[in-house]
């Protein structure tokens, strides 16, 4: 039987407010120069927030704390927006908020460390501890048609790029023990089917993006264990 250090992501899913905000900023001037024409959308962290559910080989994950599950997102979104289409050339910097102080530490060590996400689970007699840090998301696609302001969403790809200091820490204790910490960049999830928006609100232009991923991991079989992100990213221009 693998153990958890051997936790793999097939398909996988934030950031501290002043790194974030840093990433961002370092992004606008990075990517100016490789998406010629595509505008700039600021995500609006106060409409933005996404949480997690799932479950670990059959058992519900849990929050550690209320609260722990869902976190909010800012940064930007690289968009490109035709008379009648809307697209996703890349290099987007969306970050997640940390949420709280979850278990365990970063180096997977006992402890609680400011976190995008923590929650725990029961399974094999064992308890299982998890925290999600520093979350960097891009979002891509093809030309996506737009009518009536909705667009579907099933094109989009959701990715952590390569190279992201994304991770999971985690700390399992009772028949097994073992602790560790899984890198998370280089995975992506697409085809979720829903309509995103995009309107124009006074003197902005405002980008709605729904929420509905899964993402799975293996630990003792192949995608054991799901783990579901939903909510929404809103994100905005100035006309």
């Amino acid at each position: 039987m693998k153990s958890l250090v051997d936790i793999q992501s097939t398909k996988p899913f934030i950031i501290n407010p002043m790194v974030g905000m840093l990433a961002a900023s370092l992004w606008i001037f990075g990517s100016a120069l490789t998406a010629a024409g595509a505008d700039v959308f600021t995500v609006d962290m106060s409409q933005s927030r996404v949480s997690v559910s799932g479950n670990v080989m059959g058992s519900p994950i849990r929050e550690q704390a209320p609260g722990s599950l869902t976190t909010q997102y800012g940064g930007t979104l690289l968009v490109d927006v035709g008379s009648n289409t809307i697209q996703f050339p890349g290099s987007s910097q969306v970050v997640a908020f940390n949420s709280g102080n979850w278990q365990p530490r970063a180096d997977g060590n006992d402890g609680s460390e400011p976190a995008n996400y923590g929650g725990t689970a029961n399974f094999f007699f064992s308890t299982g501890l998890a925290a999600v840090r520093e979350i960097q998301v891009d979002v891509t696609s093809g030309a996506l048609a737009v009518s009536n302001g909705s667009f579907d969403t099933t094109g989009i790809t959701i990715a952590i790029p390569a190279g992201a200091p994304s991770s999971m820490a985690y700390r399992v204790s009772g028949s097994v023990n073992a602790s560790g910490v899984v890198a998370l960049g280089g995975h992506s999830a697409t085809g979720q089917a829903a309509l995103g928006s995009l309107t124009v609100v006074g003197s902005q232009l405002v980008l709605t993006i729904p929420m509905n991923y899964v993402f799975y991991y293996s630990i003792v079989d192949q995608d054991d264990t799901t783990v579901v992100f939903t909510g929404q990213l809103v994100a905005t221009r100035s006309l």
